[in-house]
């Protein structure tokens, strides 16, 4: 019981009573994970340029996630007997913690859990390349400025429905001779971040599609060269840079492995190898940690 004198309190327990309350009503209601046991996040915490696969066990209908304020369409696997898509961090994603909600078909309240994006350190990669190739005339500025337009317009319109499925694959065997999402010194400048991988392939290798999918892009562009872009449904594409053959045309459909073109040096590069890499429903993300975690498809 609680003890006055007059109107002072002389029982601590009426702090500590008021103490507790005030702590409920200021901490946020979603402080903590939901456990939601039909659904699995692969990994559930992951660093800006990488990406996590989300598998539901049950749903009626076809689910959606919402993550980053954009919808994200899952594709049933039928070999395991689950619905699955992928969610991603750009680089310059602010570390952090987010939301990822899974909506129904059937218009039931949408499951959600936090998710947690980690700071990563890419490294550094430094270049040197031709002046010429960096300090850019006023025509040749122009036509490059005309091909970044070009492939923001091509990432803006994907297929709607998934098109890929399954395990995804590498486009050739080669080593990596540099990373994804290091920071580029070119002569010496700072340049935007290496948004792909480079796979060691000498001129003339065969280039394999990573994922069945409609070509968005063929073109010659100045710093990519002989370019291919694949859209895979479902905000998902995949980039082939620097061949010195193409062998598909815009608007067909390439199943997995699919011969797409050959290795070259076109483009800006010091040498023959293969740029690799995939958006991720407009994020920029290691497209090798992609096709790791999607063996559990198989």
């Amino acid at each position: 019981m609680i003890k006055t004198n007059g109107s002072r309190t002389t029982d601590n327990g009426h702090y500590l009573l008021l103490a507790i309350l005030l702590f409920l009503l200021l901490s946020p209601v979603d402080a903590s994970p939901l456990s939601i046991p039909d659904i699995t996040v692969t990994p559930s915490t992951f660093g800006q340029g990488e990406v996590s696969l989300v598998t539901l066990k049950q749903a009626t209908g076809q689910p959606q996630m919402i993550w980053l304020g954009k919808r994200i369409p899952m594709i049933y696997n039928n070999s395991n007997e689950l619905w699955a898509g992928f969610i991603g961090a750009d680089l310059t994603t602010d570390p952090g913690r987010y939301k990822l909600q899974i909506s129904y078909a059937n218009n039931a309240e949408p499951d959600s859990m936090p998710i947690t994006v980690r700071s990563k350190d890419h490294g550094i990669r430094r270049i040197t390349v031709p002046r010429e190739m960096v300090e850019l005339d006023h025509d040749t500025l122009q036509r490059v400025l005309r091909e970044i337009s070009t492939v923001k317009q091509v990432f803006m319109r994907s297929s709607e429905d998934p098109l890929w499925w399954g395990r995804w694959t590498r486009p050739l065997p080669g080593t990596i001779v540099s990373p994804f999402g290091c920071k580029n010194i070119v002569n010496d400048m700072e340049r935007s971040p290496h948004s792909g991988v480079d796979l060691k392939a000498a001129a003339g290798t065969p280039i394999k599609a990573t994922n069945r999918g409609l070509v968005a892009l063929v073109a010659e562009h100045f710093f990519s060269g002989g370019s291919i872009v694949i859209d895979h449904g479902g905000g998902i594409f995949s980039m082939y840079f620097h061949l010195s053959h193409i062998s598909v045309r815009v608007g067909e459909l390439v199943e997995k492995g699919d011969l797409i073109g050959l290795s070259g040096s076109s483009g800006r590069v010091t040498g023959p190898h293969l740029h690799f890499g995939i958006r991720l429903n407009g994020t920029r993300i290691n497209p090798l940690t992609l096709i790791e975690i999607s063996k559990t498809l198989e």
